[in-house]
């Protein structure tokens, strides 16, 4: 099982209706995926929103190409905040 973290960062914003429409199509498209949210948070000052994923391969990959097909990172984009996208590993 792979995690991965998808991460949204940007300034503080006070257009809380809509990144509150953008967070929950990222939750949405998650749940496409067939990848299971394991965390979501979003940052006191809103400039930060996350997303721990886990799944197999196939689920993650279903997961980029919902996120790239749907507009989603270019309306997450758009809203001012640049797309991370990485590995999720615990350490000890």
């Amino acid at each position: 099982m792979e995690m991965r973290v998808l991460m949204f960062e940007g300034e503080a914003y006070c257009d809380s209706d809509r990144q509150d429409q953008l967070v929950r199509r990222t939750l949405e498209a998650i749940k496409a995926s067939g990848a299971h949210l394991e965390a979501s948070e979003l940052s006191v000052d809103r400039g930060a929103a996350m997303f721990l994923v886990s799944g197999d391969s196939a689920a993650i990959r279903r997961l980029w190409s919902i996120v790239d097909a749907s507009g989603l990172e270019s309306a997450w984009e758009a809203f001012g905040a640049r797309l991370d996208w990485q590995n999720f590993e615990m350490s000890s």
